[in-house]
This record gives C-alpha cells, structure tokens and sequence, in this order.
C-alpha cells in the first residue's frame, strides 16, 4: 500500500500519542483469522501470583517502514509464552492488546499469541489503550468484549482479590465523553475512599494505560495526575499504581506508593530519558535508556507485595529489577 504524503505525516503525529485511526488501513501482516480466544475469569480470586504486562500490540506497517520501528514478533510471542509456562494466578493487562482495535486480522494475531495462556485457564484482566481503538469505535470495543467478556462494557472496574483491590481505569480521555470521565472519576474516588474504610482491605492496585509520570519523550499527563495521580496518593492503603504507554520499563517511588511503567510486551520501543536534567528525578530505576521487552511477577505476601521484573535479554529471561511494597496494617 503506498501512503501519500498527507497520511504519512499524519502517521507520524499520531502513531503513539492518540487513536490511531489512520493505521486502520495500513495493517501489518497477520495470519488468516481465527476464531475469537475469550480469556477466562473468575468472581472470589483471591491471587498469590499475578503477571502483568502491557503494550503487547504490532507495529504498524507505517511505523515498520517509514519510522524505522522494529517489528517484536519473536519477542512477544516469547513473553507471553513465557508468562504461560508461569502459571501465575492471574494475568493484567495493560491496554494495547493491538495496534488497532477494529482490525480482525490484529485480533487473530492476539488470539494466537494467547493460546497457552486461555488454553491454561489463567484468569486474564485487562485494560483498554489508545491503540485499542481503531476507527469504528463500536467496532473495536465488540473486538475486544469478545475476549474479554467479564468487561461486560465497563469503562472502569472495582474488583476483590482477597486482601488486595484492583482498580482498572479507561485513561482514552479522547474517547470518553463528557459524562464517561466525570462517572469515572468520581467512582474512582469513591472506591479508594470506602477501600480505605473497608478493614478487610489491605492494599489497593490501580491500572490505567497512560502513565501520570514519565521520563520519555511521551511527557507527563496533566489530566492523569490530576484525576487519578492525586488521589492515589492521598489514599491510605493504595500501593501501586500501575501503567503502560510508555514502550518501556519505568519505575517512580513515592513515599510507601510505587509507580511503575511497563510497556515491554513487544510494542516498538521507547528511549527514557537517563540525564540529570530528566523530569523525574525519583526514578528508581535507572540502568540504559533503551530498556528490555519484560513483563512482571507479582507475589502477593501477608505482609507485602514482591516484584520481580523479568527482562528479555539476547534470547534469555534474567531478573532485571525487584521491588516490594509494604501492605497497609
């Protein structure tokens, strides 16, 4: 397909930061469709292990050949293959399931990843990204509610993991309307408010897509801060505040809260920014600027949460990072 100089430019503007819309008719190669995977899940999880990653879409055939983006199917393939071999509890998504959401050919693609995952019964949560949205909206959200069925058309969830809450978040502001935003918002603050008073509560998890904190060249986001950043961190018993976006691994303390970026699923990577001018300075991870596809391990203890963040290096896993964060009481 030849891209004329107007969509090319376009393209370029959008391919991270908003919908992609114009990459609904640029697709990248996929295998012929299958049919759809559903994930499994289950109401009373109470998990000791859960696996999360995020950003696992392709690149577009755009950004593969005028961007010079890499195509990472060797690489995504592997993790979440390797997250199967896991056998975690459950799987979190972190939104970007696909580089665009309407595209049934992008969909086979996920199923086929997915297999040992759904086929190993593991409980599987996700999010809705940016690049999750194609240019039928109505289209990408029955894409998506077809193998995520539990979503049932929510734009954020409150849901029990024994002692721990998790809060997922619908962070497309662009494609929410006026009423969609200010119901979440005021959901989300009621939740963390009432799962502050609940004694059964001993820690909060939050997900959204787009990170309030970054070092990358993606920047900060205002609204994100505002809404959902602020509130988090005036809570009691939230403790990590997890995200995507960002094709990278980034990792923010905060007092007894830790904000954690991982984008590492396969999506084209991102540079961070590693000089002492960076944005950020409580970053807590600082090793290269171009970080390893990775995904986490979560282990949920009685009295903390301890992470392992698993890195994708010259075709081996290896630990790149660890974390804990103390529950509340």
């Amino acid at each position: 397909m030849t891209l004329s100089r107007r969509q090319f430019l376009a393209a370029l503007a959008i391919s991270s930061v908003g919908a992609p819309k114009l990459l609904a008719g640029v697709k990248a190669a996929a295998p012929p469709p299958v049919p759809a995977r559903r994930c499994s899940w289950v109401d009373n999880l109470n998990p000791k292990t859960i696996a999360i990653v995020g950003d696992v879409q392709r690149t577009s055939m755009a950004e593969y050949n005028f961007m010079g983006r890499a195509q990472n199917d060797t690489e995504r393939e592997a993790i979440l293959n390797a997250i199967a071999d896991d056998k975690p509890d459950m799987l979190l998504m972190l939104g970007d399931q696909v580089v665009t959401g309407d595209d049934d050919s992008e969909w086979a693609y996920f199923d086929r990843c997915m297999e040992k995952i759904v086929e190993g019964g593991i409980p599987v949560r996700s999010i809705l990204g940016n690049h999750d949205y194609g240019e039928s909206k109505a289209r990408s959200l029955h894409c998506c509610y077809d193998r995520f069925p539990y979503q049932n058309g929510s734009i954020h969830t409150l849901v029990r993991l024994g002692s721990l809450a998790l809060i997922t978040l619908n962070t497309n502001l662009d494609q929410l309307s006026s009423s969609e935003i200010k119901n979440q918002e005021k959901d989300y603050n009621d939740w963390i408010t009432e799962l502050d008073k609940d004694s059964t509560v001993r820690g909060v998890l939050v997900a959204a897509h787009h990170p309030p904190y970054t070092n990358s060249d993606l920047g900060m986001s205002t609204e994100i801060v505002e809404s959902f950043a602020k509130p988090f961190l005036n809570a009691r018993k939230t403790r990590l505040f997890l995200s995507g976006h960002v094709h990278s691994y980034e990792r923010f303390v905060a007092g007894d809260k830790m904000f954690v970026t991982s984008g590492g699923g396969g999506g084209p990577r991102r540079v961070i920014d590693i000089s002492s001018s960076r944005p950020f300075q409580n970053d807590a991870y600082r090793v290269g600027s171009l970080r390893p596809f990775h995904y986490i391990r979560l282990k949920v203890g009685d009295n903390d949460l301890k992470a392992e963040v698993v890195m994708l290096q010259k075709g081996q896993f290896k630990v790149g990072d660890r974390f804990s964060v103390g529950l509340y009481g």
